[in-house]
């Protein structure tokens, strides 16, 4: 039997290694959280309704750091899939020419933003270091407040790539 024909090299979508590392790395976190989040829940339901043991009280805590995490670690994915909520009703009546260019301006600001907001927690984490976590007396705040500069670098470089997909004529 005849092989398939193998699609041409520009017919296959490129992924960079950055791509599917970010992918990977950050969906495995949110994954690996959430599913945590979901059977401590779980937990704290069965002991709530069975008087087996009360309810875990720091299990509320983990859950809400949990999510502050998933949505920071996942923001810039949504960047890249294009899948933020957006009123595009301006852009269609646009030009092409100056759609890019919105579009581009968009970006840049997305860009310097998040500088300004990882140049604020550089200068603001190391002091909430000092003050721990209400359910965990080892953890210190200034942890849970790290996945704020992580995730804005992440925003930041998925934004100037699409600046300079934008850019591009």
């Amino acid at each position: 039997a005849p092989s398939p024909a193998r699609p041409r090299t520009s017919e296959v979508p490129t992924v960079s290694r950055y791509e599917q590392l970010t992918r990977r790395l950050t969906e495995g976190l949110a994954v690996f959280l959430f599913a945590t989040v979901l059977l401590l829940q779980a937990l704290n339901i069965l002991l709530r309704y069975t008087g087996l043991h009360s309810p875990l009280m720091w299990v509320e805590e983990l859950s809400t750091f949990s999510f502050i995490w998933i949505l920071f670690l996942l923001w810039h994915l949504a960047d890249r899939d294009d899948e933020h909520f957006k009123v595009d009703v301006l852009l269609d009546r646009l030009s092409p020419r100056w759609r890019r260019r919105l579009e581009a301006l968009a970006h840049l600001l997305a860009v310097l933003f998040a500088g300004v907001v990882v140049w604020a927690s550089v200068r603001f984490i190391p002091t909430t270091m000092l003050y721990r976590t209400n359910s965990f007396d080892w953890l210190p705040m200034g942890v849970i407040y790290l996945v704020i500069p992580l995730g804005f670098v992440l925003v930041a470089v998925e934004r100037l790539r699409l600046l300079r997909r934008a850019l591009r004529p």
